[in-house]
């Protein structure tokens, strides 16, 4: 009995810990809200492994997303498109990760041609914005508990959300 205790006492400490850590108890800043296209940019897709060798495969594609500040995040990379995006503000040392935002999401369709997934869960981690007004950011694919970087992208602000 005090083993069933002591293991419901530390599953609810890892929730309460688990939920500290990408808060959503923020206001998306004005400065990121709006609508960000990238430049063309090298992704990398893997394929499913097989007797555990990963298939890489990789194309230059265009990036576009739009940030709420209702802290929802739509948008397309490459021939994929994502809706139910969410923003989460990184809660980790900014110094050390460069790591400001990060947006959860899943996209449906493939990023380029010779793509052969259809869907993918990733997170899109955002920089801050530079002194030229770009916006750093990394790809990565994130499903099943992977966090397989896809690429780089440098994103330039096209609207403002109103």
């Amino acid at each position: 009995m005090r083993i069933i205790k002591a293991n419901i006492i530390l599953v609810f400490c890892l929730l309460l810990l688990s939920c500290g850590i990408t808060s959503d108890k923020f206001v998306v800043p004005k400065v990121i809200s709006g609508k960000w296209q990238s430049v063309k940019n090298k992704l990398t897709v893997r394929t499913e492994p097989k007797w555990m060798k990963f298939n890489f495969i990789s194309d230059t594609i265009n990036v576009e997303i739009t940030i709420n500040t209702d802290k929802s995040a739509r948008g397309k990379i490459g021939n994929s498109f994502f809706e139910n995006g969410k923003v989460f503000k990184n809660n980790g040392d900014l110094q050390k990760t460069k790591v400001a935002y990060i947006i959860k999401c899943k996209t449906y369709g493939n990023y380029f041609e010779k793509d052969p997934l259809t869907s993918k869960t990733v997170e899109i981690w955002l920089a801050p914005i530079n002194e030229q007004g770009i916006m750093e950011a990394e790809l990565r694919y994130t499903e099943n508990g992977s966090t397989f970087p896809m690429g780089d992208l440098k994103f330039l602000k096209l609207e403002t959300e109103n």
